[in-house]
């Protein structure tokens, strides 16, 4: 079943003292794929600027802009409408078997998902991933084994946390899930990215608004993309948008910059989620 939603992403930073001039990178344009189509996109910033946009290395599309003039705040509303589908089916489309993944023919184009970073680091998790039959079985596993060892707990963490650190303390939020999966999964060499969206946690009735917040979840590769949310144990619906993918969230950041003159800033950032009918 295909539903159609908008999101409404504000944030804005306050800066304790003027800032001269600022750089900045918008990563919150939904991807148009075979899970969603982005039906509609607006950004609107204050103070204004000329928006410049592109596609980076990753595929996610990228809104830059600067500011030249004197600003002791910034204002940033996104607003996107997204028809999305219903979960994958698991079938024969994620059918490598471990062979098939120790194949640097089949594998070559999706290497760069294999090798640890400083987020995504290694992990004494005790699990042996490999003891599954087929990868498929192992990721479906490990994605609700995660959910045994780790307690959803919100503050926990920060988005610099590694996976190392999370697993130790056995608690954090999706960024957590995802990053202690992430590590796992390249370790056993099964190729796996980073993608972060939003999660409409609702009713599902038509009309209704939620408060929401940016969310992230897992695609292994098993063949082709196969698309887990970790921290729900569940696949990846109707309910998901996706935005961004990469290695890790510091090639997914939803908003980054730099600036001159000002000190420190504080951030307040608020996310709304809808479901419109079709």
């Amino acid at each position: 079943m295909a539903w159609r939603l908008r999101v409404v992403h504000d944030t804005t930073y306050n800066y304790e003292s003027e800032v001269r001039a600022s750089f900045n990178e918008l990563r919150m344009t939904p991807l148009s794929d075979e899970h969603q189509i982005l039906i509609q996109h607006r950004t609107s910033i204050s103070p204004t600027a000329p928006l410049f946009s592109y596609e980076d290395y990753w595929g996610t599309t990228v809104h830059s802009f600067d500011l030249q003039t004197p600003h002791t705040t910034l204002s940033v509303t996104v607003e996107n409408l997204v028809d999305t589908s219903a979960a994958a089916e698991v079938a024969t489309a994620f059918a490598a078997t471990w062979a098939d993944l120790s194949n640097l023919m089949l594998t070559d184009s999706v290497c760069e998902y294999l090798p640890l970073t400083a987020l995504v680091d290694a992990v004494e998790h005790g699990i042996d991933i490999r003891s599954y039959t087929t990868p498929l079985d192992a990721v479906l596993a490990l994605s609700e084994a995660l959910r045994e060892h780790i307690t959803y707990t919100p503050g926990a963490t920060h988005v610099h946390t590694s996976a190392s650190v999370a697993w130790a303390q056995k608690k954090g939020v999706c960024q957590d899930f995802t990053n202690i999966m992430l590590s796992i999964l390249r370790s056993a060499g099964i190729p796996a990215r980073y993608v972060s969206g939003y999660l409409y946690s609702g009713s599902g009735e038509i009309g209704e608004t939620i408060v929401g917040e940016s969310h992230s979840w897992v695609e292994a590769w098993l063949g082709s993309w196969l698309p887990i949310d970790p921290t729900n144990g569940r696949g990846v619906g109707e309910q998901h948008i996706a935005v961004a993918k990469g290695r890790d969230y510091h090639d997914v950041s939803p908003m980054s910059g730099v600036f001159t003159g000002g000190r420190s800033r504080e951030v307040c950032a608020t996310v709304s989620l809808t479901r419109l009918p079709r």
